[in-house]
């Protein structure tokens, strides 16, 4: 008993060391994290065992169906016939003050063509249940991503501002020297101070953006949005394969790939079931029917034991056949080929919107892309123009007002830069879902 309690102790351990350890996440295994734990992958999960259970009733019905029923009755004033033989009429109670029954009935389906289409709609459910468990599968890749690039530039965006309100604030006690000693005006050191005031709000800012940003990936992650987490990717890490991923652009795009695609095909499968099911419902139904019934009589309470007792049984075959509805049926098929056709329309109509969507995907990308390089170098360029501007300032040959301007127009580029590389992160996974790259079925 002991030797058990030490086991279990130790699995249990082991258990919250493996869980302090998964509080580090890379953007892979955040994804892989979400796809077994996210709220929307698991509602798909459901829906796959309850097309599993459809199937199972759907089959059901093709199967024996027996039931039992009883019943005991108390006939405290019997029924009363009224007789006239002549002589006036005479009343007489009939049957006997305690009665029951029981009856056992059987049935089973012999034909019946909306039974096969049944069995065969209920695949088509449970491939769709299929499509809708991958497809939230891939959206909660494609949001945690997003998501997980979201913390990570709100992360560099207060690094950028704490390393930039070091350099100003050195600047700005500098200048109160140099204010003291007379070689600066107190304008200049009073717009160094505004400065170094907004920095330190946007500091303020920044970290409750961060926050903001990682309840948002633990919420799509499935996480408890109070627990605490580590990222070990970092941006410049994801930018890098982000650049090299520039070979994205030369694939070419596979409608079949698709997941909303595939989805309409089987939706197609499905309304084509549809109208065979009205097709086969002109056809007759048989049926085989059996039934026992067993009556007891008696006087007294004890039914069984001193009444008499009558039994009756048959079997039977049950044929219907439609014959003139008024046309019901008739319009039923005609609604359903519509219907057939209005989603073979929808199929052409998401194949050319999946096209664009694609071509919009790969024109956006590199376009981020471009758009980021030249960030980078306005970044380089800004910063230049500022630390020019901040040695003027210091040597009494520049204004504060310059300098600010200077200031900002580098804080304008870093902030342009940062919102680029989010822009390639989010853009790379927006063309990575159109070629199927989140796909679980390859």
């Amino acid at each position: 008993m002991k030797i058990k309690l030490m086991l279990a102790l130790t699995c249990f351990l082991l258990t919250i060391g493996l869980y302090a350890q998964d509080g580090t996440y890379s953007l892979v295994q955040a994804q892989d994290f979400a796809v077994e734990n996210s709220y929307s992958v698991k509602t798909a999960t459901l829906e796959i065992e309850k097309s599993k259970k459809i199937l199972l009733e759907n089959i059901a019905i093709g199967l024996p169906q027996v039931n039992t029923s009883g019943n005991w009755t108390n006939n405290m004033d019997r029924q009363v016939f009224v007789l006239d033989q002549g002589n006036g009429p005479i009343p007489i109670r009939v049957g006997t003050k305690y009665t029951g029954n029981a009856v056992l009935v059987g049935e089973q389906l012999i034909f019946d063509g909306s039974y096969i289409v049944a069995i065969l709609a209920a695949d088509v459910l449970k491939e769709n249940s299929i499509n809708a468990h991958e497809k939230s599968q891939i959206d909660i890749r494609e949001q945690v991503a997003k998501s997980y690039h979201l913390v990570l530039v709100s992360e560099k965006t207060l690094e950028i501002i704490n390393d930039n309100l070091v350099y100003v604030e050195k600047n700005f006690e500098e200048s109160k020297r140099m204010f003291e000693v007379g070689f600066m005006e107190e304008q200049d050191v009073n717009q160094l101070e505004l400065i170094v005031s907004n920095l330190k709000n946007n500091r303020d800012y920044a970290e409750k953006q961060i926050a903001i940003a990682q309840m948002l990936l633990k919420f799509h992650m499935g996480l408890d949005v109070e627990r605490e987490i580590q990222l070990s990717d970092e941006i410049e890490t994801l930018m890098l394969f982000s650049q090299e991923g520039g070979t994205l652009l030369t694939e070419s795009f596979d409608l079949e790939n698709h997941i909303d695609y595939r989805t309409i095909l089987t939706q197609e499968k499905g309304q084509d079931l549809n109208l065979k099911n009205e097709k086969v419902s002109l056809l007759p139904k048989l049926k085989f029917n059996y039934l026992y019934q067993q009556s007891f009589f008696s006087e007294n309470t004890d039914l069984y034991g001193n009444g008499q007792n009558v039994g009756n049984q048959y079997i039977a075959l049950n044929l219907s056949l439609p014959i003139f509805t008024g046309g019901k049926r008739v319009a039923r098929i005609q609604q359903a080929r519509i219907e057939v056709d209005q989603l073979a329309i929808n199929k052409m109509q998401l194949s050319d919107n999946l096209k664009v969507q694609f071509e919009t995907a790969k024109a956006e990308y590199d376009y981020a892309l471009n758009s980021y390089f030249t960030q980078l170098r306005n970044v380089e360029i800004s910063k230049k123009i500022r630390d020019v501007s901040a040695k003027k300032l210091a040597e009494g040959l520049g204004t504060s007002l310059d300098y600010t301007q200077t200031e900002n127009q580098y804080q304008d580029a870093l902030s342009s830069a940062i919102n680029a590389a989010n822009s390639v992160l989010d853009k790379k996974v927006q063309l990575e879902k159109m070629l199927g790259k989140y796909n679980t079925v390859q």
